[in-house]
């Protein structure tokens, strides 16, 4: 992480030094290059006022007199600036030209330069004209100065001229020297200026490490020992003042961590106690009830069984007239029965001492036999029980005896809550590894809210206008099919609005057998 981070930062130092020095170069040269070019022009102007000087000291004198031989020979101004140019353009560092717009003489013909300089300084745009040329791989500085028409000059020019300004002296300087100094005393400051970015980087970097990155790099570790839960790590933070105070705010903060969390897990170890000892006095609770269940169910049985055998009698010598009222003691007599029974098997399946007795069955036959045993109640509504089975065995390992309990309960429940005249729709498919039982009906239906619940122990729907017992079928239900490995539940139905569809799934043979071997 960090070594990235140094580098990010020192990949921006080299860009804003870079950037910095590159402005400050291109400055740099432009500055030394206009201070050249003002070099060149003085030495241009102090050539251009030397011949005027002289043209004018000449001209005052009426020309000079030079001896050739033995003889003297009269020099006019334009003669000596002539043999001046010559000499110059021959040995001297400079070139010196009269230029004449309006001229017969080839030496005094203009070029582009002088020609545009002239007519600038004849309509009075400028007073002097000078410009660097570039040409043949040499640089050239080039300056133009009018030649004006004096007094002194009708000593040697009897009629004056129209224009003041007859023309210009051309003068050009070699600028060859400079500009190769100028390249090598840029190339001089740019190496200095690298060498110093450099240096000042590295020791940027140093400086980086050291107040920086170093001791974020000792406080991430330290965080990251923090996080896997070492709490005794502690940082030693010396560099500067400030990450000393960054480190001894580190080191009180894990200090309080670790006090904090040696007072949670004493108050956790207290609570955890308290937590298994209400656990203990919960499973004696549950002891308890489950005995008393077990208890009364087994007390309640031996009456029951005794009235059972007292109404039987009594059916056997009873009047017409008491039949009916003997009909209603029966019927009580069997629900207060079932509801026993119905204890006894909760208790049973808490203790976990329901034994299943297990064997390769074809589950089409025992909702064969639940179906025919249900019959009677839903011939009492009138209600048609359409029913669906695969022409192929279902073969399973079950419990044949507490299916059927479980598919009579499904079944009860359905007939219960279902309109009169109505159609009760049964399927057995296979899903997968399993076989699926389906019971569908037209019922008000099950709530979502309520569709968890309603496989707990005594839960009775509150909207229910019909005797539903203590709410124990359906989680007797939910803990024999649990029994079996298998899955229960309820959901709206597929086709048409409103009522259920309860449905269990049990493993086929082969699935079941799998997953003894795994088990």
């Amino acid at each position: 992480m960090f070594p990235k981070l140094g580098q990010k930062i020192l990949f921006w130092f080299i860009v804003i030094f870079g950037l910095f020095g590159s402005i400050f170069l291109v400055w740099q040269g432009k500055q030394y290059k206009q201070a050249g070019l003002s070099q060149l022009l003085q030495q241009a102007r102090g050539i251009y006022h030397f011949v005027v000087f002289s043209r004018q000291l000449i001209s005052k004198w009426h020309g000079i007199y030079v001896k050739e031989g033995d003889k003297f020979v009269r020099k006019t101004p334009s003669a000596f600036t002539g043999e001046l140019a010559a000499i110059s353009g021959m040995k001297g560092p400079f070139s010196l030209k009269i230029a004449v717009l309006k001229t017969k003489n080839p030496a005094h013909m203009p070029d582009r330069f002088e020609a545009q300089a002239i007519h600038e300084m004849v309509s009075g745009k400028k007073r002097e004209v000078w410009k660097l040329e570039y040409q043949g791989g040499s640089y050239r500085f080039r300056y133009a100065g009018p030649l004006v028409f004096e007094n002194e000059c009708q000593s040697c020019h009897a009629r004056k001229p129209v224009v003041k300004v007859l023309g210009c002296i051309s003068i050009g300087v070699d600028a060859n020297n400079f500009f190769t100094a100028l390249e090598r005393d840029i190339v001089h400051y740019a190496i200095y200026m690298i060498s110093g970015i450099l240096l000042i980087l590295t020791l940027l970097w140093f400086m980086l490490r050291s107040y920086v990155l170093n001791p974020l790099k000792e406080l991430s570790h330290a965080a990251e020992e923090v996080r896997k839960g070492n709490l005794d790590v502690r940082v030693h933070l010396d560099q500067s003042l400030e990450w000393k105070n960054v480190g001894d705010n580190f080191n009180n903060m894990v200090s309080a961590l670790a006090k904090r969390q040696s007072a949670l897990r004493e108050e956790a170890d207290t609570a955890l106690e308290r937590l298994k000892l209400a656990y203990d006095e919960l499973k004696k609770i549950e002891k308890y009830k489950s005995d008393f269940f077990t208890n009364i169910t087994h007390d309640l049985k031996t009456p029951i069984t005794a009235i059972k055998g007292a109404v039987t009698i009594l059916e056997r010598k009873c009047s017409r007239d008491q039949e009916p009222y003997l009909n209603i003691l029966q019927r009580n007599v069997q629900k207060l029965s079932s509801m026993v029974q119905d204890l006894l098997d909760c208790s049973r399946l808490e203790s976990g001492e329901l034994a299943l007795h297990k064997e390769v069955a074809d589950l089409a036959e025992v909702l064969e036999d639940a179906i025919l045993l249900a019959m009677p109640l839903a011939w009492r509504k009138k209600i048609h029980l359409d029913y669906h089975m695969p022409d192929e065995p279902c073969l399973a390992s079950m419990d044949k005896k507490r299916l059927e309990q479980v598919i009579i309960n499904l079944l009860s429940n359905a007939i219960k809550f279902s309109p009169e005249r109505d159609t009760i729709e049964i399927r057995l498919f296979r899903e997968g590894d399993y076989w699926k039982v389906t019971i569908e009906d037209n019922g008000p239906g099950i709530p979502p809210k309520d569709r968890e619940r309603i496989f707990n122990k005594f839960f009775q729907r509150t909207d229910s206008k019909s005797d539903s017992g203590m709410g124990l079928g359906l989680a007797i239900a939910k803990g024999i099919i649990k029994a079996h490995r298998g899955i229960i539940g309820v959901t709206d139905r597929k086709h048409g609005k409103g009522g259920s569809c309860f449905f269990f799934l049990i493993p086929c043979l082969e699935d079941e057998k799998k997953g003894q071997e795994n088990g």
